[in-house]
């Protein structure tokens, strides 16, 4: 049975899908999300922006990846805002990428994204759990081409596994560790004695990390740990990582999750570098979210 939940004007099921609200431009289904959501769609644009418009004439081939793609069109819980998606926001640059591929468990996201996008034979749309279907795009991708993959799950849907399977290729990762769900799922295991199969898979050792005694031994400094061992593991897959690690905070200023860059080049480390300090001293004022300039050395 699916969950359904309510904040401020929306209510929206367990996928985040607004049950309240349609588009008033096309008709079609939202994503419900918080007003944070403005600023980090601007991350995940800004940094396609860069990374295509530097690398086409160094790369013929140049793939954009969305894994976790939604409707394409979000409702602001806030302030009933609609704004478009990334994967609309991405096809709307004008430096574009050779190809699209557009993943969501959700076959409703992907029947109304498909409409929305229209025709367009660059976009590849893909209904199913983006777990059992990274072998497959991973497989169409030509091993001389150059990739970015956005990885951006409401809670803890994506298994760690699929980093190996992505690091096949030459793929650049933007992703998100949700803190909150991360630390739910922690205290569901500890003080409930519920299963620990979907943590065990989104982080692999998160146990021995958890039951490290640390100096201080905080619960801030046993999250730290957390998510530098997660950082370590992806580099490990031959990744580069970014001293920028993007703190969420929602209007209560409860952390909710970190962004995080990962290149298989120097390179792509440099555009995210533009990328955060170009956004704080251009269009700080622009944004929501407390805390924006707030970049944490985790």
């Amino acid at each position: 049975m699916c969950k359904f939940y309510q904040n401020g004007e929306c209510e929206f099921r367990e996928d985040g899908i607004c049950t309240k609200n349609k588009s008033k431009e096309d008709g079609l289904s939202l994503h419900c999300a918080g007003i944070w959501t403005r600023d980090k769609i601007s991350y995940f644009k800004y940094y396609a922006d860069i990374f295509s418009t530097s690398m086409k004439n160094k790369w013929s081939v140049r793939n954009y990846i969305d894994l976790f793609s939604g409707p394409g069109k979000c409702i602001i819980r806030e302030d009933q805002d609609e704004i478009n998606g990334t994967c609309l926001e991405v096809l709307s640059l004008k430096d574009k990428f050779t190809k699209y591929f557009f993943v969501d468990k959700n076959p409703h996201c992907i029947d109304d994204l498909t409409i929305r996008v229209g025709t367009n034979n660059e976009v590849v749309l893909k209904k199913g759990d983006c777990n059992l279907v990274i072998e497959e795009i991973v497989r169409d991708i030509p091993e001389q081409a150059l990739s970015l993959a956005i990885i951006d799950p409401d809670s803890l849907q994506f298994n760690f596994d699929n980093f190996k399977k992505l690091s096949e290729r030459k793929i650049d990762l933007i992703i998100t560790y949700p803190i909150g769900p991360v630390e739910r799922a922690i205290s569901s295991v500890n003080k409930r004695g519920l299963e620990s199969q979907i943590l065990d898979k989104f982080h692999p050792g998160w146990r021995e990390i958890m039951e490290k005694n640390t100096w201080g031994n905080s619960k801030e400094m046993k999250i730290r740990n957390l998510i530098t061992d997660y950082i370590n593991k992806i580099e490990n897959l031959g990744y580069f990582s970014s001293e920028y690690k993007i703190p969420f905070k929602n209007v209560k200023k409860t952390r909710l999750y970190y962004l995080f860059a990962f290149s298989k080049s120097k390179i792509g480390i440099e555009f995210w570098k533009k990328v955060n300090l170009g956004l704080i001293k251009k269009e700080k004022k622009q944004f929501s979210l407390p805390g924006f300039s707030d970049i944490m050395n985790v």
